[in-house]
């Protein structure tokens, strides 16, 4: 069965013996050299103090941490900071970001609902598999609408839309490129130093951005403070993982290097029945080396490249009975045929120069490239029983296979500038990007039968005979270009935050085999206003209208196969935030109303193929919390209530619910450090816990069936010991076993507990 929403795309599959031999001996040599933990402020690169010169990203971190007092005349002073090792930020509170308007701008200041995961908290909750692992407690947000998903894709939904693909961003630049059918850019936990959710339309600063909102991925690149970290890790399922971050930087601090790598082995919950317990596995390496070169104190250049090489087996999907309606053991797929193979890798470069204290130009570079071959079985109906014309328990099944190959390059330029009018203050920024994806496709059926199962007492390792018709043969290119202003207006307490772009668009798609060729350009302008006030007890009502446009990769194949047109959106956005005065707390409420168009579903009743309709309306409430309820006491906190419906349909699904999308989500979560009881045989121990409920959802268009909410329980225990952490996690503690969505006579399993235990060493 294939993952539906997923595009992905394939390349000339290398060896996987000789590759993984290569990467294993590199990995073994960096792992005796060492490694190294730090915590950088997740800005780019460094970023200007008062006199217009870069300030390390541990100096910002620092300054985050500690509110800035100010003088009489309200202007703002630095605090004295002294950069030390400090190993990790504690908490789960991070008051800054760049990902909002590209400037290092307080998250109070935007007019915008805003959610960031450091890396503290990402290691306290074992987020190391999946990037949707750091979203469980992030409002708006629903992860693993597909259930339990070794493959490495990201499937989540923001505000009620699907966006696992066209979310995806990394640090600042699109990767959200989707190919023509499997292919998307996946992204290894490890490699980053945190987490930024944007909810609601994003395109204008971004370009690219969807209705729902985008997660912006901040990697682990060269920082001023060394950097060395070993981990070694094992679980249930078999899990075994090694990583490692080492990083150094030469005496004048011109000169920074780091290397983060990792590699994971490990089986899954996915287990086919009859088989004696055989299982799917994943078995995945990753490799980033970064290099920054500062030549003077108002310049700074980052290198950055890395590998992705991931080998997976079947998800967790499976068949219904012969009503439909009932769920089976039965997994659709075979062990000795389903693969899912990736190798991706990338080259980045990021470049800031600080002309004076008014003018600073950046410019992000990426291009990456994904090379995937996939093989998997469709269902494809009941066998009738001939005598009594009812379905019998002997499913049919077509296999296929993919070969994808997904090139994109990127390239973002802007000019800031802060400056004063009279009594105002402005932070303009004037910028263009540009974003080209290829993307390819070899889609192969089977002229062969593929051999039928019994739902009831299957048999695997069945003999699949390989797809060799060549069914499509698609290529796609995709340019887009677009021109951004944005001017960010102070004054007194107000903040006016004021965005403008133009997008230019092209899409040559063609398919050999069927002889089809289409080449369409579009154009759009869309923006983006806002409106905070600060009062001087840390609360900030505001207001914002936003709109979106994203060009949509793919081919509509129920259709005529001409590709997708673009889809536009549009939102009111109201709420408030409050950040106490010196305390390390941010609490954000947040109601929308959002619109978007020419939306793409999944026809489960043509395997899960997108097609292209209607318009769906979403309304809503976000409620979010992350404070240091007292020394030592952790909390996270989010709610949230979503009203979405179909507002046209060619189906005639008006007034429906779109499927997979709960009404309500909430989650809390709790982490006590015992050090804070200064009782010396405590010293060093920490537990947490938390609590995650998903709301029913609808399973057809029609909302004639529906997939049951749950609630999931999470613990950690841990204990620190001089450069020793030591953590014990577990997900789903009570192990229940729930589906997250049934589609297509398809039944979606979640994820079962998880026990990890972690061991990690900074020197």
């Amino acid at each position: 069965m294939k993952a539906y929403t997923k595009t992905n795309i394939g390349l000339k599959h290398l060896k996987h013996t000789v590759i993984s031999r290569a990467l294993q001996y590199t990995f073994l040599a960096l792992s005796v050299t060492g490694y190294a933990h730090a915590q950088q402020a997740g800005t780019e690169s460094a970023k200007p103090d008062t006199k217009g010169k870069p300030v390390a990203p541990s100096v910002l971190e620092a300054q985050e941490s500690n509110p800035k007092p100010t003088n009489a005349g309200g202007a703002a002073v630095l605090p004295t900071v002294i950069v030390k090792d400090t190993g990790h930020i504690p908490g789960y509170v991070t008051t800054r970001t760049l990902s909002a308007t590209k400037t290092d701008t307080p998250i109070i200041e935007v007019p915008q609902s805003i959610s960031v995961v450091n890396r503290n908290e990402m290691d306290i909750r074992a987020v190391n598999l999946n990037i949707t692992e750091a979203l469980r407690y992030v409002p708006g947000v629903t992860v693993d609408q597909f259930g339990f998903n070794g493959t490495g894709f990201e499937y989540l939904g923001m505000r009620g839309f699907n966006v696992q693909t066209t979310a995806n961003f990394r640090d600042n630049l699109n990767q959200a490129a989707t190919g023509l059918y499997f292919g998307a850019f996946i992204t290894d936990p490890y490699a980053l130093e945190r987490v930024e959710v944007l909810r609601g339309p994003t395109s204008v600063t971004f370009g690219r951005g969807d209705a729902g909102g985008i997660v912006n991925r901040i990697t682990k690149l060269p920082s001023a403070t060394p950097v060395r970290e070993f981990e070694i890790q094992y679980g249930n399922f078999d899990r075994k993982r090694v990583a490692a971050d080492f990083g150094l930087t030469n005496a004048d601090g011109t000169l920074m290097f780091r290397l983060v790598t990792s590699a994971l082995d490990q089986d899954t919950q996915v287990r086919f029945t009859n088989t004696n317990g055989d299982r799917a596995s994943i078995r995945r390496f990753y490799i980033a080396p970064s290099l920054t070169w500062r030549p003077s104190d108002r310049t700074s250049i980052t290198l950055f490249g890395d590998i992705l090489n991931n080998r997976s087996g079947a998800a967790a999907f499976y068949s219904a009975a012969p009503d439909l309606i009932t769920p089976t053991n039965t997994l659709i797929s075979d062990p000795a045929f389903t693969r899912y193979s990736t190798n991706q890798a990338s080259f980045s470069y990021k470049i800031e120069h600080h002309f004076n204290e008014i003018w600073t130009a950046r410019q992000n570079f990426r291009f990456q490239r994904q090379d995937g071959n996939f093989r998997d079985i469709n269902p494809a109906g009941f066998a009738v029983d001939p005598i009594t014309g009812n379905p019998t328990s002997i499913l049919d099944r077509s296999a296929f296979a993919t070969k994808e190959r997904l090139d994109q390059t990127t390239l973002d330029t802007h000019l800031q500038a802060r400056f004063d009018t009279g009594p105002i203050k402005h932070t303009t920024l004037f910028g263009i990007d540009w974003n080209r994806m290829n993307a390819s496709l070899n889609y192969f059926a089977s002229t062969s039968l593929t051999p039928s199962i019994d739902v009831f007492n299957p048999v695997y390792f069945q003999p699949i005979p390989t797809p060799d018709f060549l069914a499509v043969d698609a290529k796609q290119k995709i340019d887009n270009v677009g021109f951004y202003i944005q001017d960010q207006v102070k004054y007194q307490n107000w903040i006016l935050t004021l965005s403008g772009r133009h997008d230019k668009v092209s899409n040559n798609t063609s398919d050999v085999v069927s002889g089809d060729v289409f080449r369409n350009k579009d154009s759009a302008y869309t923006g983006r206003a806002g409106l905070t006030y600060l009062f001087s007890n840390g609360i900030a009502p505001y207001f914002s209208y936003s709109q979106s446009f994203l060009p949509q990769p793919g081919i509509d194949r129920n259709g005529d196969g001409r590709p997708f047109d673009p889809t536009r959106a549009s939102q009111y956005e109201v709420g408030v935030k409050y950040q106490p005065v010196g305390s390390r707390a941010l609490f954000t409420v947040a109601l929308f109303e959002l619109t978007k168009t020419n939306v793409l579903t999944p026809d489960l009743r043509a395997g899960g193929v997108l097609s292209q309709t209607g318009e769906i309306r979403s309304r809503g409430a976000e409620v979010e919390a992350r404070a240091e309820i007292f020394r030592g006491l952790n909390a996270i906190g989010a709610f949230t209530y979503n009203d979405v419906k179909v507002t046209k349909s060619e189906d005639g699904f008006e007034g429906n619910m779109p499927i997979r999308v709960p009404n309500t989500t909430t989650s809390g979560w709790l982490d006590y450090n015992f050090s804070a009881l200064n009782i010396s045989w405590l010293k060093g121990f920490g537990i947490g816990g938390g609590v995650r409920y998903v709301g029913r959802v609808y399973n057809d268009d029609a909302n004639t069936s529906t997939t049951r909410s749950f609630t999931l329980f999470d613990a950690v225990l841990r204990y620190d010991h001089g450069p020793w952490r030591f953590f014990i996690n577990a997900n789903n503690i009570f192990n229940q076993h729930y589906f997250s969505a049934s589609s297509g006579g398809n039944f979606f399993r979640g994820t079962d507990r998880v026990v990890v235990g972690t061991l990690k060493l900074n020197f």
